[in-house]
């Protein structure tokens, strides 16, 4: 698949991403964008974006980047740290690889609030099943 196609893909398919209104903004230069419109069912009972959608936002973006590699991944290990909290009209997600090897590829995910602060920072490890997603 190419770039349009990943990105047309993502944004039309029902789900989790689909549900919690996260969007795959672009796809540039070895890095991938999300965005997720924050509202009240986006919210824990402190009124800030809940955690889990932030990590699910992280692990969304980490995710497309080890599907690019034209494999099958799954999720092996992820680690988030929260750093402030997010409040606002939306959140993004910047991701990259870190490093991609055959069978494991290493992935960074930041997370900013509505006024570019950075809110989280995220790791995931993905192991490659085989290559068939190209």
């Amino acid at each position: 698949m190419n770039k349009e196609e990943i990105i047309k893909y993502f944004n039309e398919t029902k789900g989790f991403s689909k549900h919690n209104k996260i969007v795959l903004d672009s796809i540039e230069d070895g890095k991938v964008i999300l965005s997720c419109k924050l509202d009240e069912n986006s919210l824990n009972p402190l009124n800030i974006a809940h955690g889990g959608l932030i990590f699910g936002l992280g692990d969304n973006a980490c995710g497309i980047l080890a599907f690019m590699t034209g494999t099958k991944a799954v999720t092996i290990n992820s680690d988030i740290n929260y750093l402030r909290p997010c409040q606002g009209e939306y959140i993004k997600c910047i991701a990259y690889p870190i490093k991609e090897g055959e069978k494991i590829g290493t992935y960074k995910a930041e997370i900013y609030n509505d006024k570019e602060e950075l809110a989280s920072i995220m790791t995931c490890t993905y192991y490659f099943i085989k290559k068939e997603n190209k």
